[in-house]
Order: structure tokens, then sequence, then C-alpha cells
């Protein structure tokens, strides 16, 4: 089952990504996951979303699947209160252009202030606009340092991040050794030429990216439904 009792690694949140694919490794359909989902694996999104203190996205997916504030309902809301949480997650958008629509109902919404995680070089103009809507957190120069950017989210007291993606984000976490856990739901689909895959680049194009190491996962469970496998898979 999923839960919060999780070892904490030293020095930063526990990290946890959650994604779903279609059998040969498509996440979305013109650039958003719903075709490709079920009824089953959104109830185990607004559960994992409900275990975690930050939800991490990209700029390309939040743009992509037109994010706003995290929802949950009464009862999730209630069982992290209990648990000594808030209500409701918070949200950190990664960007290293900051090329964010600050009118999108991403920051335009109610509730807590977004944060936005960029380069500290990613502009003066850039960056003082996106602080009049949101927590701005910046690390590296011209290059995000995201080791440094969850140590600092560690410092502020998050315990425990949801990232969902996308796949250049998810690489990112996955180089610098910084994922814990992967939730990956195969759905019962295909989708020919749909894109990208889980950890940026597509499946059926692996030979234009020679792979640098292999990665052994541990499988903690398997779950199904309606033709929906859930694996939940750890790192270490």
């Amino acid at each position: 089952m999923y839960s919060r009792e999780l070892r904490l690694p030293d020095g930063r949140p526990f990290v946890r990504v959650n994604m779903v694919s279609t059998l040969d490794g498509a996440i979305a359909l013109g650039g958003r996951a719903g075709q490709i989902s079920g009824p089953a694996d959104r109830a185990v999104f607004l559960v994992l979303r409900s275990l975690a203190d930050l939800v991490l996205v990209g700029a390309g997916t939040a743009r992509a699947e037109n994010y706003g504030p995290v929802k949950l309902g009464e009862d999730l809301q209630q069982m992290r209160v209990e648990r000594g949480q808030s209500p409701l997650p918070r949200l950190a958008v990664v960007t290293h252009r900051v090329d964010l629509d600050f009118e999108s109902r991403l920051f335009a919404g109610s509730g807590q202030r977004p944060i936005v995680i960029a380069p500290g070089g990613a502009g003066p103009g850039a960056l003082a606009e996106a602080r009049l809507v949101a927590d701005v957190l910046t690390t590296g120069a011209d290059t995000l340092d995201l080791p440094t950017a969850l140590a600092a989210l560690g410092d502020q007291g998050i315990g425990h991040i949801l990232c969902e993606g996308g796949p250049t984000l998810n690489e990112s976490l996955v180089a610098a050794s910084l994922v814990d856990e992967f939730c990956l739901t195969l759905s019962p689909k295909l989708a020919p030429g749909a894109g990208e895959g889980l950890v940026r680049g597509w499946l059926g194009n692996q030979a234009a990216a020679p792979v640098a190491r292999l990665m052994a996962l541990g499988l903690v469970h398997v779950l199904e439904e309606d033709g929906f496998l859930f694996l939940r898979l750890r790192t270490s």
C-alpha cells in the first residue's frame, strides 16, 4: 500500500515519482495524459498527492496539463490534518527560463502560493515578476542545482515530495540520484509515435541517445484493476 512511513534520505526530502505510461512508453497524447489514464489511476494519483508535502512539476508539464492549485476531497484533507500536515500540499514548478504565464490559474488560484524553482541567472526581470505571485527559490547560476533546491525545501519543513514529471525533470532527478521511489501505472494501451517516454526520450529511439548507466529498481508491489498495472518500485 502507499504510505508516508518511508525511510527518509539524509539532507533532503523523500522523492517519489508518479507517472502513467502506455505499454510502448508514451506518457501523453497531445501533451496530456488523460486519454491513457483511467479511474483507478486517477484514484492513485489523488492518494499519492494526499501523502506528499509538496507536488513538484516541470514547467512544460504544468503548461500542457493546465495545472492549477492542488485539490483534494474533504476526506483526504482530513486525513492529512490528522497526520499533522496542512490540508493541501504545496505546488512547486521547476523552470530553467521562467517562461511561465503568471496570469494562468496556477498562479491566480486560491490557497498557498506556488513555489517557482529556477536558476539564479534566469534573469532579474523574470524572477521579479515571479515573486509577485509565487515564492521563488533560486539555486545555481545558469543551470539549476536540483540537489541544493531539494535540500532548501527540506530546510523549510518539506519531508515528502511527489514529482509528476515530465520526462526532462524526471531525467534530471534520476541523473542526480534524487529519486527514492517510482509509482508507475502501465495502461493497457499502445500509442505509436506519441512522443516522449518516462525519462526523456522516446523508447523507440534509444539508439540516438546512448545510455550512460543502468539503474536497478526493487519491486515493492504490483496491483491490477481493469487491465491497468500499478507498479511501486524503489531505487535502493
